[in-house]
């Protein structure tokens, strides 16, 4: 029999490995998103605070195959989108993958942002994609994010 000590210490240590599924909706994926999450965040909607690094990954599965991969990061601020530069907007090396990706195969994209002083505490939505060869939307996923000071 565990002790509610140890299972609660057992609960807590998986929640902090596997971080947290962050709230998201779908916008336009072709291929299937599996899971979206951080281990940054304590939160489905990720307070972020300025002046610190979050990191993201998705795991999805391409619908079909894919040769490059182009990921990019959009800031919706009342509607409209705001291009923000990611350090790695090659998809293929931030999924740790070598590209090409063979359809319905599980992989993960992985990206880490800072929130830079300068940003304003403003509640956002991130619309990421995943483009690939042909300019398709293999993801679009938009995420809830809260700036904060």
């Amino acid at each position: 029999m565990v002790s509610p000590r140890t299972f609660l210490f057992l609960f807590f240590s998986l929640c902090v490995c596997y971080g947290v599924d962050l709230a998201h909706k779908d916008c336009g994926s072709t291929g299937e998103v599996i899971k979206v999450f951080s281990e940054d965040c304590a939160d489905p909607v990720c307070k972020a605070k300025k002046g610190h690094s979050y990191q993201i990954q998705m795991e999805f599965k391409p619908a079909g195959q894919v040769t490059t991969l182009k990921a990019l990061l959009y800031g919706v601020i009342s509607g409209i989108p705001i291009p923000f530069p990611l350090p790695q907007p090659d998809g293929c090396v931030a999924c740790g993958n070598v590209c090409p990706i063979s359809a319905a195969t599980d992989s993960t994209y992985s990206a880490a942002l800072k929130v830079e002083s300068a940003y304003p505490a403003i509640k956002i939505v991130s619309r990421w994609i995943l483009q690939d060869q042909d300019s398709v939307k293999v993801i679009c996923i938009e995420i809830p994010v809260v700036i904060i000071s």
